[in-house]
């Protein structure tokens, strides 16, 4: 016995009871019996009048008779929504490039995939460009046999064969004039050193490029684009070509003098001798204040100060420690001739490459590569950070918040304590380039982690303000676009990122001879290799491909279910599907992507038949006939309505079976109960929007969480993920576990924000606004919204956690619950779901799954 659903009897609690025949192509007609309260179904099959001989019998309450007949067929006025943009023409142009061939290109993807598992397997100290700055530094050291003659002859030998063309030192592919100007300025001061007659004129010339150049280098300092490393080494390096009797046009750089004594001032020469420090990087800028006895309790375990050539020649040259002329000369062991501007750089190398392949999107392929890289990483992760080498003593703020964030999303247990350290280091005053791996590493923050919220917060504020100055900075003229890239994490930060969208313009943007700065530019040749992106754009096409072919499966089943025929609904199944594959692109997940647009599209569908199409008696009609899951009722349901059940009813029928074929279990049970939660929720709103009532805030969520529909559309494509999924997983996601609880709250929070204008104008009364604020009279609307917008950050910290602790749930279900929520993030982040401007929509898809990457 069962509660009645059609026709205005919905009201009232009655019970029915059944004598059907199932038929076919029936005409449906109403007859009312007055006397016996019972209503009569008669049908017409196949032309003939059947008469009561199918006859549906179900008691019910005094209603108004009128309505009864009339009530199964009403229908209300249709919301009007924009045409499809894609039509016929748009899935055909896409069998054309799918039918090419492939096989050229799978094998030119297997060999960069070995070459890049060789670099990652080949990865020490790490591989790093020549400095000419650090290089000259070494060429002072004076033979320990007392010879006068240079320690290191091949490093002077490097200088005098490196000079380029205009009379400078530096990275030939890289021009930035202050760098220029410092690596010049460094040559030339230890070619006088040595005074030799074949330096004479290489001396001239640099003096010459330094004085032409002197006035350019001054506007970039006017700009406040100079570090502050850059302006000690640099005024040391002045005064010592004073000393030398160079004449380099002093004068113009006055502005570089007064802004030393600025700069010394922010130094505590009692700490510098206490406490490591980033000052052990550049003490060669800071001689007048060092203690080179005591700085030498600071010297790192390989010999080094801060793994900085530069930095070790001059303590050497103060104080000729032993150990610093082991680290100089097994140096040159490896470099033979030349030193780059830090070593080792391992930690910073296996960080970049993996970050690189991440947001390449080509990960997949190596990891077991990622895994080694960071175990190396994590072996060597203190309470402090890491640096760019393991022996660092300093924590470098990118390498450690690229290091934090890297090791958190795979699952490695680190603890944002060490921004504690960062910033009472007062590295927090990084640039851009730092500022943004803050921001994007604090983003992946846990519950009670204020350090995390604090970070962003200020590394946000930092970012806003340097992209509205607008101003110079070595950033732009070693990044050409990092303006793009800020603006990007700003607009669409770790919860709202479509990772695919990433790597698109990742890959366009990719730069194979990519520099870097510290005191000098710099380059890391395992890191910025050309094959990296060629890697990448091979297999987005390819991937790509796989995608349009899905399109087209999508497309196939639109149309064999009818809906392109609904007048009434928003056509979205190539929108759902982008939405998915945007997150869950790889291959292996392809039968996923499938089932999820499909049960998503359905859920629009249906979304909107019971939104703004069908009647209230309608839809708790439809709910029970999901309930019965048969086609008993069919013969009252509308056109629309029908097609709408019969795709429901047979898509799941299909999804079921396909389950069967996967894990050999009859699962059609369970995807029929997350259906029949869906409408029943669905119908309880209708009841309180019929009734004009607002329930309790709790009692409101707990439903909501159901009716947002996100259930549905997980649980019915979590059977294909590729992994076997027990009872004891399955028991892990249901609404009362905290995964897929936040899941659809997040959900049901940004839905409610974005929609909440809209449905109160339709007179709709039941949302997360209308439930506080009946709590919370005191409160205006926007307050209220204020409080939501927290609310739902709030349960994405939460989310972050349940997605990133260690448990029983695998990997792959952990991303289908966790991106379906980033999905959802990002349709309503600004406007109601998918009604973002068209133009926005299809920009992004056109990029994502039709136009190649070239």
């Amino acid at each position: 016995m069962a509660q009645i659903v059609c026709s205005s009897l919905g009201l009232f609690n009655t019970t029915e009871y059944f004598r059907w025949r199932r038929s076919y192509n029936t005409k449906t007609h109403l007859v009312l019996s007055k006397k016996r309260r019972v209503l009569y179904v008669s049908t017409k099959i196949d032309g003939a009048n059947s008469g009561f001989g199918d006859e549906l019998q179900i008691r019910y309450g005094d209603v108004d008779h009128k309505a009864v007949a009339s009530s199964l067929t009403q229908r209300r006025e249709p919301k009007a929504y924009p045409p499809n943009m894609w039509g016929g023409d748009f899935i055909s142009s896409l069998a054309t490039r799918n039918a090419e061939a492939m096989d050229d290109d799978d094998k030119r993807i297997g060999m960069l995939v070995r070459v890049i598992k060789d670099k990652f397997n080949s990865m020490g100290d790490g591989e790093i460009s020549p400095s000419a700055y650090d290089t000259a530094w070494l060429a002072r050291v004076p033979a320990i046999d007392g010879s006068h003659q240079p320690h290191f002859p091949q490093t002077l030998k490097w200088i005098t064969d490196n000079q380029l063309w205009d009379g400078s030192w530096g990275l030939e592919n890289g021009f930035l004039v202050s760098d220029r100007i410092l690596n010049t300025l460094a040559c030339v001061i230890s070619l006088t050193i040595w005074n030799t007659i074949t330096s004479k004129s290489q001396v001239h010339r640099g003096l010459d490029f330094i004085r032409r150049h002197a006035k350019r280098m001054m506007e970039e300092v006017q700009a406040n684009g100079m570090s502050t490393v850059f302006e000690m080494v640099f005024h040391a390096m002045l005064n010592e070509s004073k000393s030398l009797g160079l004449d380099i046009g002093a004068d113009d750089f006055k502005q570089i003098i007064e802004r030393m004594d600025a700069n010394m001032k922010t130094i505590s020469v009692e700490r510098l001798h206490l406490v490591p420090s980033r000052v052990l990087y550049y003490l060669e800028g800071v001689q007048d204040v060092v203690d080179w006895k005591i700085i030498l309790k600071l010297q790192s375990k390989d010999g080094s100060f801060l793994g900085s050539p530069a930095s070790t020649a001059c303590v050497f040259l103060h104080t000729g420690d032993n150990k610093c002329l082991q680290f100089l000369t097994t140096l040159l062991s490896k470099f033979q001739d030349h030193a780059p501007c830090m070593y080792p750089v391992d930690i910073c190398e296996r960080l970049r490459a993996v970050d690189n392949v991440e947001r390449l999107g080509i990960d997949r392929y190596f990891q077991t590569e990622i895994k080694q890289a960071l175990d190396y990483v994590f072996r060597y992760w203190t309470e402090r950070g890491v640096g760019f080498g393991r022996e660092s003593l300093v924590p470098d703020i990118d390498c450690t918040a690229t290091a934090l964030r890297l090791l958190r999303l795979h699952g490695y247990n680190v603890s944002s304590d060490v921004l504690r350290n960062i910033k009472a280091d007062e590295l927090y005053g990084g640039g851009p380039e730092e500022m943004l791996s803050l921001y994007r590493c604090s983003q992946i923050n846990f519950p009670e982690e204020t350090l995390m919220r604090e970070a962003s917060a200020m590394a946000k504020s930092y970012l806003s303000k340097w992209i509205q100055n607008n101003r110079f900075s070595r950033e732009l003229a070693l990044t050409k676009d990092i303006r793009r890239e800020i603006e990007h994490a700003l607009d669409y930060p770790w919860y709202v990122n479509f990772p695919r969208l990433i790597v698109r313009n990742y890959i366009e943007h990719f730069a194979s001879n990519q520099l870097w700065m510290e005191k000098t530019l710099y380059q890391m040749p395992n890191v910025s290799d050309e094959r990296y992106v060629q890697l990448a754009k091979l297999d987005f096409n390819r991937v790509q491909a796989l995608h349009q072919m899905e399109i087209r499966e999508i497309t196939g089943w639109y149309r064999d279910c009818g809906f392109p025929q609904l007048t009434f609904t928003r056509h979205k199944q190539v929108e759902i599907h982008f939405s998915a594959a945007v997150v869950m692109f790889e291959p292996e997940y392809s039968a996923c992507r499938i089932a999820y647009t499909k049960a998503a599209s359905i859920l629009i569908i249906l979304d909107d038949l019971f939104d703004a199409h069908a009647s209230f008696d309608q839809v708790k009609l439809f709910t029970e006939a999901v309930k019965r899951w048969d086609l008993s009722l069919l013969h009252y349901f509308t056109a629309d309505m029908k097609i709408c059940y019969l795709g429901l009813y047979n898509t799941v029928n299909e999804l079921g079976q396909q389950a069967l074929e996967a894990h050999g279990r009859d699962v059609l049970p369970y995807l029929r109960s997350v259906w029949e939660q869906l409408l029943s929720s669905t119908t309880k709103e209708a009841e309180w929007a019929h009734a004009k009532c607002v329930p309790p805030l709790k009692e409101y969520l707990e439903n909501a969480k159901v009716s947002i529909g996100l259930a549905a559309i997980i649980l019915n494509s979590v059977f294909f993920t590729g992994q076997p999924l027990p009872d004891s997983l399955l028991s892990q996601l249901d609404f009362r576990a905290p995964f897929l609880h936040l899941v659809c709250l997040t959900a049901r929070s940004m839905n409610d924000a974005r929609t909440f204008a809209e449905e109160k104008d339709r007179g709709e009364v039941v949302s997360f606004i209308q439930c506080y604020r009946q709590e919370h009279p005191e409160l205006t609307e926007e307050e209220t919204l204020s409080h939501l917008f927290d609310f739902n950050q709030d349960n994405l910290i939460k989310l972050n956690y349940e997605f990133l602790k260690p448990g029983m749930i695998p990997k792959c279900y952990r991303k289908l619950l966790f991106d379906t929520a980033r999905v959802s993030q990002f349709v309503f982040k600004d406007k109601d779901g998918f009604g973002m401007s068209a133009q926005e929509m299809k920009d992004h898809i056109t990029k994502f799954l039709v136009e190649p990457v070239v």
